[in-house]
């Protein structure tokens, strides 16, 4: 497999990880940041025609903003499809409590250079492969890596596992975030008009990066409004899980950088999705990897590459290269 051949070529063990570092994770060059002066403009931008409680406080920030030209962008998303029976169908055959699944992991890396789609099944054999191709590419120790994901707890602790060796971030998406409050919301509140007024209000805070100030609201709800505490719990324990993986929207898009792990879900939805999840298909695990990839290699532009020479590039395609 290249990406074995990629990994034991650059000194990294099975799994991905380096056989010999002395770099220091927690440190991201200067080179690779917004310059603080140009940070602190957006800022005082932003927050010319904001009510004080909505704006950007920069003592607030727990995060630092990365230069678009020295990033490397990544989104992570996950699918299921319906298992196929092992056993084919049989008229005595017991019925399953759960249904069971083929989960097929899509990664999509972009830089200014250009974009790639990887899949494979497994989070962490995904990422795998993930590390092969960003050692192809050069991407290690010249770029920041920025993971824009949802908030599954695995999928979190499989990319601390990979990759803590070097600087990275992992960013909550804003839209996942959105629907997770108007889930638990909906749960947890009596009427549709008292979960649109909080929804408002935590949304409002969460958007400039003011986590406790979005909790603080979902503590002070009246008692008398709440018909599921655990639902308001639950949020709280989420936004806990995620506090530093959720920064401040609001000025990354005024600095126009990404706030959303959409170019992950349309890989999925490319890949996977768009045929493998209709209703009455099922797949064995080969099959639904197989095809993935076959897709993956048409995005790509490595068909031709894989069909006359058994090999790909595996290198960032230019953007109107890439279908």
């Amino acid at each position: 497999m290249k990406a074995d051949v990629i990994l034991k070529e650059h000194g990294f063990d099975k799994d991905g990880k380096p056989l010999d570092w002395d770099g220091d994770p927690e440190v991201i060059p200067e080179s690779d940041l917004i310059p603080e002066e140009l940070a602190s403009r957006a800022v005082d931008e932003y927050n010319k025609d904001k009510e004080k409680d909505v704006q950007i406080e920069v003592s607030e920030l727990h995060e630092v903003f990365e230069n678009p030209f020295g990033s490397v962008n990544i989104s992570v998303d996950e699918v299921g499809v319906k298992k196929q029976k092992e056993n084919g169908r049989s008229k005595n055959s017991k019925k399953k409590e759960h249904k069971e699944y083929v989960r097929n992991t899509v990664i999509h890396v972009q830089n200014g250079k250009g974009q790639y789609i990887l899949n494979g099944l497994g989070v962490l054999g995904t990422l795998r492969i993930l590390a092969a191709f960003l050692l192809n590419n050069g991407l290690f120790n010249k770029a920041t890596l920025l993971f824009f994901v949802d908030g599954a707890r695995d999928l979190h602790s499989a990319i601390n596992t990979m990759f803590g060796w070097i600087p990275f971030r992992i960013i909550l998406d804003w839209y996942h975030l959105v629907e997770k409050c108007k889930m638990q919301l909906s749960l947890a509140l009596k009427n549709r008009d008292m979960r649109n007024k909080v929804l408002e209000k935590v949304l409002a805070y969460l958007w400039v990066g003011k986590v406790d100030h979005a909790v603080k609201v979902l503590r002070d709800v009246d008692k008398n409004s709440i018909k599921n505490e655990s639902a308001i719990d639950r949020l709280i324990g989420y936004f806990d899980r995620n506090y530093n993986y959720i920064p401040c929207y609001a000025l990354r898009k005024k600095l126009g950088l990404r706030i959303s792990s959409n170019r992950g879900e349309k890989a999925n939805d490319l890949v996977v999705s768009d045929r493998q999840k209709h209703n009455g298909m099922s797949w064995s695990m080969g099959g639904s990897s197989s095809l993935a990839s076959v897709i993956t290699l048409h995005q790509n532009k490595e068909q031709f590459n894989w069909l006359l020479k058994r090999n790909i590039k595996f290198k960032l395609v230019e953007k109107e290269n890439v279908a």
